[in-house]
């Protein structure tokens, strides 16, 4: 069971993530903001982090910055919605800063869920041949 932290202030994203993880394989913490996220990242370790780019007090950018700048190697995943101009380079931008994948909005459930599996996935990969 992987633990996830995800950032996001839109409630209908809140759901869309719920419902990708009714199953109950995975234990999932939300975070409204970017205040909010890096409280729980202070308080406790998570598998991954999936966090919207645009929200109020800090922003994702923000959140990845100060994942990073703690040479956290937490596999995140970066979404937004925004703008159709401001997409692309806010997605530049995460990765730039150091998200290991983006996402557009609006994605299904499915779709999240496919991304944060394969993410998990290559971080336990990559765990174990550094153990070897």
């Amino acid at each position: 069971m992987a633990k996830i932290l995800i950032c996001e202030d839109d409630e209908l994203y809140q759901q869309i993530a719920e419902a990708a993880f009714a199953g109950g394989e995975h234990e999932v913490v939300f975070a409204a903001n970017g205040v909010q996220a890096l409280s729980h990242l202070r308080a406790s370790a998570f598998d991954l982090v999936v966090t919207d780019l645009l929200m109020p007090d800090k922003d994702g950018l923000e959140v990845i910055r100060a994942i990073r700048e703690g040479s956290v190697k937490t596999p995140i995943l970066a979404m937004t919605a925004g703008l159709a101009s401001l997409k692309e380079p806010l997605l530049v931008a995460a990765s730039a800063l150091g998200a290991n994948d983006v996402i557009q909005k609006p994605f299904r459930p499915a779709a999240l869920r496919e991304r944060v599996d394969a993410l998990l996935a290559k971080a336990v990969k990559d765990q174990k041949s550094i153990a070897v």
